[in-house]
């Protein structure tokens, strides 16, 4: 008898593990509160814009980004110390990441199974292990407007569409081990600076950080006022050597 008890008692043991193990690893979806009018406050950080609860309580699961129940209450990443293991942006969703706000993630996928909109970094961190774009060969663009994207492996598929713009106040960094692939999807206009306007290059720099890449747009125009100082100067150089002649 107490070997039997022994052996229902393992088993529910089992049971409530498979339970647990089945719970954590559920995928989260986002949907903004149920997206009913007027929807949830489309905080990244709260739970309740989440269908299957916080994707920082997933792990190992997915967070699972989808236009519901339109484009008009895609996720804001607005408040600061957001987890999630792997985040897919799929079906034209977007997320955006504003000052004030940091998401921290094992992989950031988009382009997996659909075109995806935009993700724009405006403001804050989006720091991720693996940042994977276009992963399915569908669209999936990220635009480093003004805040901060930081990986340690980056991937481009170009196929669908996929690339990286980084603005004037924007950067990225990576492992510098990416360096050969980021040098070959900035010549490939695979990674642009201010959308490819004239004037604008990426700038690789190396040697900031130790064992990594950086990378910002670089204004090659120069100033108003270094064209005004040059003529300036030019016209006293002139005036100086007619004035030397008339001697």
């Amino acid at each position: 008898m107490f070997h039997m008890k022994q052996i229902l008692s393992g088993i529910v043991a089992t049971i409530i593990l498979v339970t647990q193990i089945n719970k954590a690893s559920a995928d989260v979806y986002w949907n903004n509160n149920n997206g009913n009018p007027p929807g949830g406050d489309r905080s990244w950080g709260n739970a309740n814009n989440w269908l299957g609860g916080s994707p920082a309580a997933a792990s190992p699961a997915n967070a699972i980004v989808k236009p519901w129940p339109d484009l008009t209450q895609m996720p804001i990443v607005n408040t600061l110390g957001n987890t999630a293991n792997q985040v897919y942006l799929t079906e034209g969703s977007s997320l955006s990441v504003v000052t004030g706000g940091s998401l921290l993630v094992n992989s950031y996928v988009t382009g997996q199974w659909y075109n995806c909109g935009v993700t724009d970094v405006s403001g804050g961190l989006l720091q991720a292990g693996n940042l994977l774009l276009g992963n399915g060969g569908f669209d999936g663009k990220i635009n480093i407007s003004g805040g901060n994207v930081v990986a340690n492996y980056l991937s481009i598929n170009v196929g669908g569409g996929a690339l990286m713009n980084i603005g004037a106040n924007g950067s990225f960094v990576a492992a510098a081990s990416n360096l050969g692939n980021i040098n070959y999807w900035i010549n490939n206009n695979a990674i642009l600076a201010e959308n490819g306007t004239a004037g604008w290059a990426i700038n690789v720099d190396t040697t900031s950080q130790s064992g990594k890449v950086v990378l910002t747009a670089m204004n090659t125009v120069p100033e108003p006022s270094t064209f005004a100082s040059f003529g300036m100067g030019l016209a006293l150089l002139v005036a100086t050597r007619s004035f030397r002649r008339k001697s």
